[in-house]
C-alpha cells in the first residue's frame, strides 16, 4: 500500500467533477489525445499510478481498455499464470470465445474450466497478453476513470467486442 498516497474525500472528487462538467468533452478529448499520442510499453514499464489502460495487439490494434487504481499491478493480474477467472477477466473472456467456437456445443461451465484444453488455453491467453504493449493514461479521479473507460473504448473500438459495461 503507498502510504504517501493523498486520500481524495468524495466531497472533494464531486467538486473536480464540477469542475469538468461543462468541459467534460474537451477534458476526453484531452485525455483520448494523450492516450492515443503516447509511446507503447511493456508491463514492466507501466506505473504504479492510478488510471486507464489500453491492451494492444502487435503494437498497433487496440483490444482492450482498462481501469485501475495501480495500472501495472492490474495489468500484472490479466497475465499471470495463477490469476483466475476474476483477476484475468479478459483473457478468460478471450479463452471461453476460443473454447466456444472450438467446441461449438459445448456450453462453458464451472466442470468445462477445469478441463485442459479449456485450461490450456486460458493459459495461452494469458501469455499472448503478457507479450502485448500498452498505452496509459493518468487519472486519480475514479469517477472521471469509471465515465472515461467506457469513452475510450468506445472511441478505440474495443467495445462491444472486447469491454463490455452490462451489469453483473
Amino acid at each position: 500500500m503507498n502510504r504517501n498516497k493523498k486520500t481524495v474525500q468524495p466531497e472533494d472528487k464531486l467538486c473536480q467533477i464540477a469542475e469538468f462538467e461543462k468541459g467534460l468533452c474537451e477534458f476526453f478529448e484531452k485525455k483520448m489525445s494523450e492516450l492515443t499520442n503516447s509511446e507503447l510499453f511493456t508491463i514492466e514499464q507501466l506505473p504504479t499510478s492510478a488510471g486507464i489502460y489500453v491492451i494492444f495487439e502487435n503494437d498497433v490494434t487496440p483490444l482492450y481498455v482498462g481501469r485501475s487504481g495501480n495500472i501495472r499491478v492490474r495489468v500484472q493480474e490479466h497475465t499471470r499464470p495463477s490469476s483466475g477467472s476474476g483477476t484475468a477477466t479478459f483473457a478468460y473472456m478471450l479463452a471461453k470465445r476460443e473454447f466456444s467456437s472450438k467446441f461449438k456445443n459445448t456450453k462453458l461451465n464451472k466442470e468445462n474450466e477445469k478441463t485442459p484444453e479449456f485450461v490450456k488455453m486460458f493459459l495461452d491467453k494469458k501469455n499472448f497478453l503478457k507479450a502485448c504493449k500498452f498505452r496509459f493514461v493518468e487519472i486519480e479521479n475514479d469517477i472521471l476513470q469509471t465515465m472515461f473507460e467506457p469513452y475510450a473504448a468506445y472511441k478505440l473500438g474495443t467495445y462491444p467486442d472486447n469491454n463490455t459495461f452490462e451489469n453483473h
